[in-house]
């Protein structure tokens, strides 16, 4: 059975038609095997990334490297950038580069199986800076209250009208019943005594060795990266600046905002061509990939084949100019509730004394070597929750892994951006 997808043509602009768009023409043919280039140089001086991939049909979900290729970038100040395979589609520069005024570019492909491919020459867009970046308490378009982050950023020559936006937020992850000591449960055995009645007394015996925890396990952070596209333009304003754009709205009940949130926004200026490009991809339904290989069509970019003309390629070659910004925030500063933790805590109390059966109920010394010991496995096992009163032999107060250690949904790595 053959599997029929959508391949979208555009037909691309030139600049001097940039106040009005053709319609795309939209044709149907069966699925093809072909790369996948996500490729965007920018003017920041760094080694640069890019990704090479294939297609695959829609009943697929592993992704198909396109690995030990020649990549390069050609510049028309007589510079060529190489491009190293590090393997699992990604290829980086060898050396720090960025993309420079009134210079033009252009991406050459080489897939180990002797296919070329090269794009359209592209230029740099003229800086336009984010001068802010801030949440306000507001109700979205489903009358959800919420805080939107916006931004505002400035064209300083206005030449830049086409923005793309991309995001990252991190949030802290604070285990709600973190107790800085952890318990070694050690020699366990347990024994039948032979006593009457239907239930068995079955008695255990351990040692128990309560010690420091031996890494951060009470703070941890965790990271989000954009889904979809956001694009706009200021095409059609008197000036080209952005003025309260919406970038990401969070309802007030999410958990990422329980205690410390940040967001950091990268602004890509665009030429008309890349912006038309991401443009119709959002218009295609705003897939979490940008470039998803099981989109339900193809958009044809500024990637052609030199080997065979009839063989297509999806992605843009794009030279951007960027400009970022981050901000940190707590729920206190838009004046709501805290939010509740993102996990269900399930809270234990048990008796270390209580060692048998007989009285109907379950052995808790049993269960507090379960709890703690089941999986063997810190990401599973329950977590102290205090310190056993009045001593090991007294009352134990445990918590699923999730609310007493915060390693276990996320990571102690403090980020080096982090500023409490």
């Amino acid at each position: 059975m053959k599997t029929n997808k959508l391949y979208i043509v555009p037909i691309l602009l030139t600049l001097f038609l940039v106040s009005c768009r053709d319609a795309f023409e939209i044709e149907s043919i069966d699925f093809q095997n072909s790369l996948v280039v996500e490729a965007t140089i920018t003017n920041e001086l760094k080694k640069h990334v890019i990704k090479l991939s294939r297609t695959y049909e829609l009943n697929l979900e592993t992704q198909i490297s396109e690995d030990n290729a020649t990549v390069t970038v050609e510049a028309s100040d007589g510079n060529t950038y190489n491009f190293t395979s590090l393997g699992e589609s990604i290829y980086q520069s060898e050396l720090e580069f960025q993309a420079m005024p009134n210079v033009t570019y252009s991406l050459n492909i080489i897939t180990a199986d002797g296919e070329r491919f090269q794009s359209s020459s592209s230029v740099l867009a003229s800086t336009s800076e984010i001068t802010e970046l801030y949440g306000e308490l507001t109700l979205n378009d489903r009358g959800e209250e919420g805080v939107q982050f916006y931004i505002d950023s400035e064209n300083q020559d206005n030449s830049t009208g086409y923005f793309r936006y991309e995001y990252e937020e991190t949030y802290q992850v604070v285990a709600p019943f973190y107790y800085p000591f952890t318990a070694l449960l050690t020699d366990y055995f347990d024994a039948f005594n032979d006593v009457p009645g239907p239930i068995p007394n079955l008695e255990a015996f351990y040692n128990v060795t309560i010690v420091p925890r031996s890494q951060e396990e009470g703070i941890c952070y965790s990271s989000n990266q954009q889904k979809g596209i956001i694009v706009t333009t200021t095409n059609n304003l008197t000036n080209d600046n952005v003025v309260k754009f919406p970038i990401r709205f969070i309802n007030k009940e999410n958990a990422v905002l329980r205690d410390r949130y940040s967001i950091k926004v990268r602004q890509y200026g665009q030429s008309i061509e890349s912006y038309t490009y991401y443009e119709t991809l959002d218009n295609l339904g705003n897939v979490d990939n940008i470039l998803s290989q099981s989109q339900p069509g193809f958009v044809f970019g500024n990637i052609n084949s030199l080997s065979n003309p009839s063989i297509n390629v999806i992605g843009f070659f794009d030279v951007s100019s960027i400009s970022e910004k981050r901000i940190f925030v707590d729920y206190a500063d838009f004046d709501i509730p805290q939010p509740d933790y993102l996990y269900e805590c399930d809270v234990r109390i048990l008796e270390f004394n209580d060692n048998t059966v007989n009285d109907g109920d379950r052995n808790e010394r049993i269960a507090i070597y379960v709890l703690l010991t089941r999986f063997m496995d810190e990401n599973s096992n329950y977590e102290i929750a205090a310190p056993p009163t009045p001593n090991t032999n007294g009352t134990w107060t445990l918590v699923n892994p999730e609310c007493g250690n915060c390693t276990s949904v996320s990571s102690n790595i403090r980020p080096d951006f982090w500023i409490d």
